[in-house]
């Protein structure tokens, strides 16, 4: 950390289906040449705090936030990352979850309970972190592709049978991203945020990962040992949107349509990480 300016906590809440998977996996694969600068959580240090923001977005009881502060405090003891541990670190914390379900998960219209949680959770650090800059950054995605992603992405994780046309209507309000990290900022002041968007952090010589630690300061020859990565959790091509749709749509019991599903996602070999350009980094 630069002994110019402040502890920075960087907080990236999502949205799902833009860039998020490529970002986090950055960040894993990176994880022995950033641990003397930067600490991280995702998800897998996140899970009850991404249960309960997932819970509100469903339910929208307020009673819930209550119970974010204790987990958050779990989560950073189990990491060492206590106010009490003194670690100077700056910390980045990604996980879309944060922000609730993506749209179209049962009983979820859209990322209306975002400007909730995440005002929340940038609370949160801000109080147990005094003097430290609190930054949120959303990364982006333009409406319609967006919106085909977000239909694959739901095609697989549950027995969607809606055609992209007759789905893209009901949910294309939910596709207008900015107007959500609008919501968020208003929601947050006087945190900063701030947007990245899929369609040119991908051109980033790191990719959509290195593009985001652009917000904190890490020295040149860090930076220059950072380990690209390929496309995470790629969505399906035309041919596998179709094969789910149809599973989707058949008289098969949803055991065999996750069945069936899996040995697909196997066959196309879509969905996961992808692998470094260098497999022994990290």
């Amino acid at each position: 950390m630069s002994p110019h300016r402040p502890r920075r906590i960087l907080i990236h809440p999502g949205f799902h289906k833009t860039g998020t998977s490529s970002i986090q996996h950055f960040l894993w694969v990176n994880r022995r040449n950033l641990r003397d600068h930067l600490a991280t959580l995702q998800l897998r240090h996140l899970k009850p705090v991404a249960q309960l923001c997932m819970r509100f977005a469903r339910s929208r009881n307020p009673l819930l936030l209550s119970d974010l502060v204790e987990v958050l405090d779990e989560a950073l003891s189990l990491e060492d990352l206590s106010p009490e541990a003194n670690d100077p670190r700056d910390i980045v914390v990604s996980c879309e979850a944060l922000s609730g379900h993506c749209p179209s998960w049962p009983g979820v219209m859209d990322y209306g309970t975002a400007p909730y949680t995440v005002s929340v959770v940038a609370g949160y650090f801000a109080e147990r972190f005094p003097g430290a800059e609190i930054v949120v950054v959303y990364s982006t995605r333009e409406p319609e592709p967006w919106l085909h992603s977000a239909w694959g992405h739901h095609l697989l994780g549950q027995r969607l049978r809606a055609g992209f046309e007759e789905w893209a209507p009901i949910y294309r309000p939910a596709s207008d991203l900015q107007s959500v990290v609008s919501d968020v900022a208003g929601a947050i002041a006087p945190h900063q945020v701030f947007t990245l968007p899929l369609e040119e952090s991908r051109t980033h010589p790191k990719g959509p990962g290195g593009a985001l630690l652009e917000l904190i300061d890490l020295p040149a020859e860090v930076r220059d040992q950072l380990t690209p990565v390929g496309q995470g959790n790629t969505g399906p091509p035309p041919d596998l949107i179709s094969e789910y749709l149809a599973l989707n749509r058949s008289a098969l019991t949803d055991a065999d349509v996750r069945t069936r599903k899996a040995a697909l996602l196997e066959e196309y070999k879509v969905g996961g990480w992808a692998p470094p350009a260098d497999p022994t980094a990290g």
